[in-house]
């Protein structure tokens, strides 16, 4: 007969009680996740970049940061200037408008250069 290991059957337990884990917080989760967008985007890997920069901004949907990055990969990355446009606009939205958000003002820039470049 096996014998059985009783940390195991403790460890299993431990996991679903909720007061002993730590809460993760999905604002300081996101940051991490747009981190590691730059380092990807700097590495020229966008299609990974892209990724990350889409789980940042599941987790907090108001993320300019990443929602900016993502922008300018589309634009200065991998030339998909639709995709571009679109998320430019999503920026200037997401920060009410507000040319005085550096955010805001960057991706006006942008749109202003991908529509001088067509």
């Amino acid at each position: 007969m096996p014998r059985l290991n009783p940390l195991s059957g403790l460890a299993a337990t431990i996991k679903h009680l909720p007061f002993l884990r730590p809460e993760s917080d999905p604002f300081k989760e996101a940051g991490l996740y747009y981190r590691r967008a730059c380092l990807a985007a700097a590495e020229e890997r966008y299609d990974v970049a892209l990724i990350f920069c889409a789980k940042a901004v599941e987790l907090n949907a108001g993320h300019l940061p990443a929602l900016l990055l993502a922008a300018q990969i589309h634009h200065w990355g991998v030339s998909d200037f639709d995709q571009a446009v679109r998320c430019y606009r999503k920026v200037i939205a997401v920060s009410g408008y507000d040319g005085r958000n550096p955010s805001c003002a960057a991706a006006s820039q942008g749109l202003d250069d991908l529509f001088r470049q067509a």
